[in-house]
Protein backbone atom coordinates (compact mmCIF):
# COMPACT_ATOMS: atom_id res chain seq x y z
CA UNK A 1 0.00 0.00 0.00
CA UNK A 2 1.28 3.62 -0.62
CA UNK A 3 -0.20 5.42 1.59
CA UNK A 4 -2.13 4.79 5.04
CA UNK A 5 -4.61 6.96 4.01
CA UNK A 6 -8.55 5.99 4.46
CA UNK A 7 -11.54 7.31 2.44
CA UNK A 8 -14.76 7.00 4.83
CA UNK A 9 -17.76 7.15 2.82
CA UNK A 10 -20.90 7.52 5.17
CA UNK A 11 -24.35 9.73 4.13
CA UNK A 12 -24.70 10.24 8.48
CA UNK A 13 -22.07 12.87 9.14
CA UNK A 14 -21.99 11.67 12.88
CA UNK A 15 -21.36 8.27 12.03
CA UNK A 16 -18.86 9.52 9.37
CA UNK A 17 -17.33 12.01 12.07
CA UNK A 18 -16.97 9.10 14.50
CA UNK A 19 -15.69 6.93 11.59
CA UNK A 20 -12.56 9.58 11.13
CA UNK A 21 -11.99 10.00 14.57
CA UNK A 22 -11.42 6.17 15.69
CA UNK A 23 -8.86 6.06 12.29
CA UNK A 24 -7.53 9.29 14.00
CA UNK A 25 -6.54 7.19 17.33
CA UNK A 26 -5.27 4.13 15.36
CA UNK A 27 -2.50 6.83 13.67
CA UNK A 28 -4.51 6.75 10.32
CA UNK A 29 -5.21 9.64 8.20
CA UNK A 30 -8.80 9.47 6.66
CA UNK A 31 -10.70 12.02 4.02
CA UNK A 32 -14.36 11.85 4.14
CA UNK A 33 -16.95 11.50 1.40
CA UNK A 34 -20.85 11.96 2.05
CA UNK A 35 -21.71 10.70 -1.29
CA UNK A 36 -20.95 8.11 -3.69
CA UNK A 37 -20.38 10.81 -6.04
CA UNK A 38 -17.83 12.73 -3.89
CA UNK A 39 -16.24 9.65 -2.90
CA UNK A 40 -15.44 8.76 -6.88
CA UNK A 41 -14.32 12.74 -7.53
CA UNK A 42 -12.16 12.12 -4.80
CA UNK A 43 -10.38 8.36 -5.56
CA UNK A 44 -10.09 9.81 -9.23
CA UNK A 45 -8.40 13.03 -8.40
CA UNK A 46 -5.07 13.21 -9.53
CA UNK A 47 -2.62 11.80 -7.16
CA UNK A 48 -5.46 10.07 -4.94
CA UNK A 49 -3.68 7.59 -3.22
CA UNK A 50 -5.51 5.42 -0.44
CA UNK A 51 -4.69 2.54 1.17
CA UNK A 52 -8.57 1.18 1.94
CA UNK A 53 -11.88 2.55 1.31
CA UNK A 54 -14.21 2.25 4.42
CA UNK A 55 -17.73 2.64 3.05
CA UNK A 56 -21.34 2.30 3.83
CA UNK A 57 -23.55 0.32 1.33
CA UNK A 58 -26.69 2.98 2.44
CA UNK A 59 -25.81 6.13 0.33
CA UNK A 60 -28.13 8.69 -0.91
CA UNK A 61 -27.47 9.05 -4.61
CA UNK A 62 -26.22 5.51 -5.28
CA UNK A 63 -26.88 2.16 -3.87
CA UNK A 64 -23.70 0.82 -2.25
CA UNK A 65 -23.06 -2.18 -4.17
CA UNK A 66 -23.09 0.20 -7.34
CA UNK A 67 -20.48 2.20 -6.01
CA UNK A 68 -18.44 -0.64 -5.17
CA UNK A 69 -18.58 -1.84 -8.49
CA UNK A 70 -17.79 1.51 -9.98
CA UNK A 71 -14.76 1.46 -7.79
CA UNK A 72 -13.05 -2.01 -8.53
CA UNK A 73 -13.75 -0.19 -12.55
CA UNK A 74 -10.90 2.15 -11.81
CA UNK A 75 -8.92 0.79 -8.51
CA UNK A 76 -8.98 -3.02 -8.91
CA UNK A 77 -7.23 -3.86 -5.93
CA UNK A 78 -8.02 -1.46 -3.51
CA UNK A 79 -9.12 -2.86 -0.24
CA UNK A 80 -12.91 -1.87 0.70
CA UNK A 81 -14.56 -2.53 3.99
CA UNK A 82 -18.29 -2.16 3.81
CA UNK A 83 -19.66 -0.78 6.93
CA UNK A 84 -23.40 -2.03 7.37
CA UNK A 85 -25.93 -2.92 10.08
CA UNK A 86 -27.25 -5.69 7.10
CA UNK A 87 -26.32 -9.53 7.92
CA UNK A 88 -22.45 -10.44 7.17
CA UNK A 89 -23.27 -13.56 5.36
CA UNK A 90 -25.08 -12.05 3.00
CA UNK A 91 -23.14 -8.77 2.52
CA UNK A 92 -20.28 -11.12 2.10
CA UNK A 93 -22.13 -13.28 -0.50
CA UNK A 94 -23.58 -10.21 -2.72
CA UNK A 95 -19.67 -8.88 -3.26
CA UNK A 96 -17.56 -11.47 -3.08
CA UNK A 97 -16.56 -10.86 -6.86
CA UNK A 98 -15.37 -7.77 -5.86
CA UNK A 99 -12.28 -9.14 -3.72
CA UNK A 100 -10.51 -7.79 -1.44
CA UNK A 101 -13.85 -6.69 0.18
CA UNK A 102 -14.16 -6.76 4.06
CA UNK A 103 -17.09 -6.19 6.49
CA UNK A 104 -17.64 -4.44 9.93
CA UNK A 105 -20.72 -4.61 11.09
CA UNK A 106 -22.46 -1.19 12.41
CA UNK A 107 -22.76 -0.43 15.01
CA UNK A 108 -19.01 -0.89 15.14
CA UNK A 109 -16.18 0.45 17.69
CA UNK A 110 -12.70 0.95 17.65
CA UNK A 111 -11.64 -2.67 17.91
CA UNK A 112 -13.50 -3.43 15.21
CA UNK A 113 -12.68 -0.91 13.06
CA UNK A 114 -9.09 -1.96 13.81
CA UNK A 115 -9.69 -5.53 13.20
CA UNK A 116 -11.28 -4.83 10.06
CA UNK A 117 -8.78 -2.52 8.26
CA UNK A 118 -6.09 -4.14 9.75
CA UNK A 119 -6.60 -7.19 7.44
CA UNK A 120 -5.81 -5.03 4.77
CA UNK A 121 -4.03 -2.21 5.45
CA UNK A 122 -1.58 -2.76 8.28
Amino acid sequence: MSSGRVLVVEDEVLIRMLAVDMLLDLGREADEAGTAAEALEMLRAPGAEYALVLLDLGLPDKRGDDLVREIRQTHANLPLVVASGEDQTEVTARLKEFEPIGFLGKPFDLDGLQIAIGKFAP
